[in-house]
């Protein structure tokens, strides 16, 4: 019984490893070139992960890939998705791929597309104007680049505040503002509060910021700030745009968050589509709940299939 799986992050590998073992036969269509998800970008250590203390994302990121590597799992890079059906309870999936078109036909179907970076339509244009607008925690001109410069991190969460230690580190001088107050972790706050390179500033929005290839500037009043740096932390939204491509019968239910809504094995509210990872919305967003996530739908699928749903 075949398996289509969308995304080959941690969620992803983990559910074609476990049909694997349990005799099914997982097809995985990545929308990208390697497999890995977005932790490929991720150079801090990964707190989540017990047993690889001080790894980061990126070190994980290329265990699990090498792993996965040997399960030899039919796996379709640079895949765009084009039409999802359901006929003859069969999932027929149309992708393109290097100008060509395909198909692929499953008896179930796991999304596992994970999230990205949030951002403001107008922070997305600002970010397209300037490269010194920085959208999300993961990019590599953070950890290179940003040295002996005024940041402005906007966000109140975890990668905020942490980012806000790991640059303050590199010798820069840091400001974080957030519109209201912040949710990350105590000790991380702590720690930025006692840092003197730090600047935290609760419920303190950015108004009508403006950007060149030099720095991002805004006013307050009559006075202009100016910073060489911006980094957007505003936290991450699912990737469900490619439910667009979904017949409409068997579009999932969405939570009012956006995410996929699922039950405790991962079934959402069509009969054989599952989901898996960042996408939806777990209480503790990491690559082990991902990869927790992927077995429990593997074995759902198993027994779903098996019984006959």
């Amino acid at each position: 019984m075949r398996v289509a799986i969308l995304g080959a992050g941690p969620a992803g590998m983990s559910c074609a490893n476990v049909c694997q073992s349990y005799g099914l036969s997982p097809v995985i269509i990545e929308r990208g070139g390697v497999v890995g998800g977005s932790q490929r970008a991720n150079f801090h250590p990964n707190l989540w992960m017990l047993g690889a203390p001080n790894e980061t994302g990126r070190e994980m990121t290329a265990r699990l890939a090498q792993h996965f590597g040997t399960l030899g799992v039919d796996t379709r890079f640079d895949a765009e998705l084009t039409a999802v059906e359901l006929k003859r309870q069969q999932f027929h999936l149309a992708y393109s791929s290097a100008g060509q078109r395909h198909s692929l036909s499953a008896e179930a179907l796991v999304i596992a597309t994970g999230s990205r970076a949030r951002a403001t339509p107008e922070i997305e244009a600002l970010a397209q104007q300037s490269p010194r607008v920085v959208v999300g925690a993961l990019a590599d001109v953070i950890r290179a680049e940003i040295r002996d410069a005024k940041v402005l991190i906007v966000g109140g969460g975890d990668n905020a505040l942490d980012h806000a230690l790991y640059l303050a580190e590199q010798g820069n001088r840091v400001t974080v503002r957030t519109r209201a107050g912040f949710s990350a972790r105590r000790p991380f706050v702590q720690a930025c509060n006692d840092h003197p390179a730090i600047t935290l500033m609760e419920h303190s929005p950015i108004a009508d910021p403006h950007a060149d290839g030099s720095g991002v500037w805004f006013e307050i009043g009559p006075v202009s700030i100016r910073f060489d740096w911006m980094l957007v932390m505003y936290g991450y939204r699912p990737n469900t745009d490619m439910l667009s491509c979904f017949s409409p019968g068997i579009r999932p239910e969405l939570t009012p968050s956006g995410h996929i809504r699922i039950d405790l094995w991962q079934r959402t509210s069509v009969p054989r589509i599952y989901a898996t990872g960042d996408i939806t919305d777990p209480p503790q967003p990491s690559v082990p709940t991902a990869i927790a996530q992927g077995l429990a739908a593997a074995r759902a699928i198993e027994v779903d299939l098996h019984a006959g749903q």
